[in-house]
């Protein structure tokens, strides 16, 4: 790539310096009325303005994850500014400023973007003339810093809360979210973060000068797009609703060819973005300005195309040609105040005569408006006279209203009490009603449970009978055996005869005790009783009839006797 010839690079450097000196002429001036504004160019400094800044093409494919800014507590604390604040509408004048720059920018996408610290990478716009914004995301949106042409320190840093003016290395004035200025003690709370960002804007404008720039991944801003234009559409909305904004606008509005230029180039930028977008980012990268590319920015120098001497050179005669129009801007930006200020004492002259004629007709106004406020003073006095007669006489017949109504009140309130009491009275009875039906429920209940308990202990009794029945059943045949057996010595008939008669009463007994159940008991009891006393009787009988016979007279052929034992001698 060829160099260009040195005559073109000087004039292209002449140029720019023009543009810095008509611009910086417009910067802030801490504690005086003098206030930054984008000064019109006229028509033969305009033609040698160079065209927009060359950007760098936008990347295709994915964008690394997003690496957030420091916040500002965390950001490192260097000197300490000095509040100088400023004045009347001027305080408006900085984010005037950079909200011009907002408009002229509008969505087009950043011109590149460069590594700073700690892997944060800001976006860079460039506009004509050599005003400079990046911004770095940070928790709740982006951190904007805003440079005058020329300029390596911000006039104005704008975070997701506040914005701060600077001027001459000094805080000038703080505003809120919107963009309203905040008063002087809460401005003054604010000095020790626009410190750090006064300090941070420096090195991030060294960072930007000496980095390499790189394009921006459209991924990236595609994503990034909606949270810049929000944070910026704030401002706008601000100012179209405050009126000392919407004074200071009126009063310094310019008609800059230039930046209507680049804002219809930054336009149609944005929508080459926002096609190629649609497009999922498909095809050729667009090239976003129709302008000749110079140089990469390599980390040396913006730009260069001579070698190193010849650029020093060129640089030294653009220091003091520089020098010498930023003397010539300040002569001519002093000219320009003093016109200024005696346009004010004149306006402020014909705003006194105005306010004295006013203030002539106010009087004869007033003294008008006295007459007829007394006149109508009467009037009303007499209406007001007439109104405490009709109020006093609604007041009569309102309290008539009102003890009628508290009579029926109370009468409504007797039937009521009345009601009440019959209601208590029937839901007592009723009550009543129901502990009886309770009770008698309960008896009944009880002595359900009397009778269940009865009818458990009858027929434990009877089982209790039976078995006492059964083992005196067991006991009798056992004694009765017994019998048995001791009459069979006596007499094998008499026991076989009273062994039927045993066995005959105890079938008896049994069919009874299966035929009348539960009286069965009694019976078998007392058949057990009588039986154990004719058992008695019987063995009495027997043993008396033994004694009675002598063993000496009994006939062995009539009478039965033990048989003879085998062996025994029978004689």
């Amino acid at each position: 790539m060829s160099d260009f010839p040195r005559s073109k690079n000087r004039l292209l450097g002449l140029s720019l310096l023009a543009l810095t000196v008509a611009l910086a002429a417009c910067s802030p001036k801490a504690g005086t009325d003098a206030s930054p504004t984008l000064a019109a160019l006229d028509s033969s400094e305009s033609a040698l303005l160079p065209p927009l800044p060359a950007v760098q093409p936008m990347q295709a494919g994915p964008a690394a994850p997003l690496r957030l800014a420091p916040a500002a507590a965390a950001l490192p604390r260097g000197r300490t500014l000095g509040y100088a604040r400023a004045s009347g509408n001027d305080r408006y004048a900085w984010i005037d400023r950079a909200n011009r720059i907002n408009e002229t920018i509008g969505d087009a996408p950043p011109d590149y973007g460069f590594d700073y610290q700690d892997g944060v990478q800001p976006y860079g716009w460039e506009s004509s003339g050599g005003y400079r914004t990046y911004a770095e995301a940070v928790d709740g949106g982006y951190r904007t810093y805003y440079y005058d042409p020329g300029a390596s320190e911000p006039y104005l840093v704008r975070d997701p809360s506040y914005s701060y003016g600077y001027s001459d290395g000094q805080l000038v004035t703080v505003y809120d979210r919107g963009g309203h200025v905040l008063d002087e003690q809460l401005a003054r709370q604010q000095a020790d973060y626009a410190a750090r960002y006064y300090d941070r804007g420096r090195t991030m404008y060294a960072a930007a000068e000496s980095r390499q720039r790189r394009g921006v991944t459209a991924t990236r801003w595609a994503n990034q797009r909606e949270v810049i234009s929000t944070q910026r559409a704030e401002w706008t909305r601000t100012q179209a609703t405050t009126p000392e904004w919407r004074g200071y606008r009126n009063d310094h509005a310019v008609a800059d060819q230039r930046l209507i230029e680049e804002r219809a180039a930054r336009a149609q930028a944005a929508r080459q973005f926002s096609t190629w977008q649609a497009q999922g980012f498909r095809g050729q990268t667009p090239v976003m300005y129709d302008q000749p590319q110079p140089a990469r920015h390599d980390g040396a120098g913006y730009g260069r195309r001579q070698p190193d001497q010849q650029q020093a050179q060129l640089m030294e005669q653009q220091r003091q040609q520089q020098a010498v129009l930023q003397q010539q801007a300040r002569q001519r930006d002093t000219a320009v105040q003093q016109q200024v200020m005696a346009q004010r004492q004149a306006a402020a002259q014909r705003q006194a005569v105005a306010q004295q004629q006013d203030a002539a007709q106010r009087l004869a106004t007033v003294q008008r408006q006295v007459a007829a406020q007394r006149q109508d003073a009467a009037q009303r006095q007499g209406v007001v006279q007439r109104q405490d007669a009709a109020r006093r006489q609604d007041a009569a017949q309102q309290q008539v209203v009102a003890q009628r109504h508290d009579a029926a009140q109370r009468q409504v309130a007797a039937q009521q009490q009345d009601a009440v009491k019959r209601q208590d009275a029937a839901q007592r009875q009723d009550a009543a009603k129901r502990q009886v039906a309770a009770q008698r429920q309960a008896a009944a209940q009880q002595a359900r449970q009397v009778q269940l308990r009865n009818a458990a202990a009858l027929a434990k009794s009877a089982q209790i009978r039976q078995q006492q029945d059964d083992r005196a059943s067991m006991q009798q045949r056992q004694q009765q055996q017994r019998v048995v057996r001791e009459q069979q010595a006596a007499g094998k008939q008499v026991a076989e005869q009273q062994r039927k008669a045993i066995q005959h009463q105890s079938q008896i007994d049994t069919a009874k005790r299966v035929g009348e159940a539960r009286q069965n008991a009694v019976n078998a009891a007392q058949a057990q009783k009588a039986a154990q006393q004719r058992a008695v009787q019987e063995r009495a009988v027997q043993e008396r009839a033994a004694q009675a016979r002598p063993a000496k007279n009994m006939d062995v052929k009539d009478r039965p006797g033990p048989h003879p034992r085998p062996g025994a001698d029978p004689g």
